[in-house]
């Protein structure tokens, strides 16, 4: 072999300082580019779970009221219950009657009511001595009768807010609710 080429083989054996440079650079730029697309993806992610959450929350209420109003007459507030002085505090009654499913069932006196905690953040469906929690992280609740109809029609308007690690969502429903029974 000859003796020039095996000492200039031999100086070229490693990379130079430019090539060095330009590397990392390039393999900076990568894994930048990997993190933002990481990133990216868990912030849609997180934002995505908390749509689904709040979209539950509202849709669990709006199961269980439209069950109730079913069988109930529209509440009679007091001291709030209009548009301009919507009930935030005040529990909404629905009373009515329930007629059991068999055969010469005699109606039975039925009566629901939903409460707001502001400070737990949820919606309490209460019947008898039972009561289950119909909406959680509600953060705006309120509710009124709205009498310029030719039928009374409940008005309730909700707001559920989701707070993730990078992400806070909310979501408001107004609801209007035509209770059946109008008759005592």
């Amino acid at each position: 072999m000859n003796p020039k080429l095996a000492e200039r083989r031999n100086r070229q054996a490693g990379f130079t300082l430019i090539e060095l440079v330009i590397a990392t650079a390039l393999g900076l730029l990568v894994l930048g580019a990997i993190a933002s697309v990481v990133v990216t993806t868990t912030i849609a992610d997180n934002t995505a779970r908390a749509r689904i959450e709040a979209s539950g929350q509202v849709g669990s209420f709006q199961a269980f009221a439209d069950d109730d109003f079913a069988l109930a007459r529209p509440p009679a507030p007091s001291g709030c219950g209009t548009s301009v002085s919507p009930c935030t505090t005040q529990d909404l009654v629905l009373q009515g009657s329930r007629v059991p499913n068999v055969t010469g069932g005699a109606p039975a006196p039925y009566l629901v009511r939903y409460g707001w905690d502001p400070g737990q953040q949820q919606v309490t469906r209460y019947t008898g001595a039972s009561s289950v929690v119909v909406a959680s992280n509600v953060t705006a609740y309120s509710w009124y009768v709205d009498r310029s109809g030719g039928k009374p029609t409940v008005v309730v308007r909700i707001t559920v807010t989701i707070v993730t690690y990078n992400a806070i969502y909310s979501q408001s429903q107004t609801f209007l609710f035509s209770p059946r029974i109008t008759a005592p």
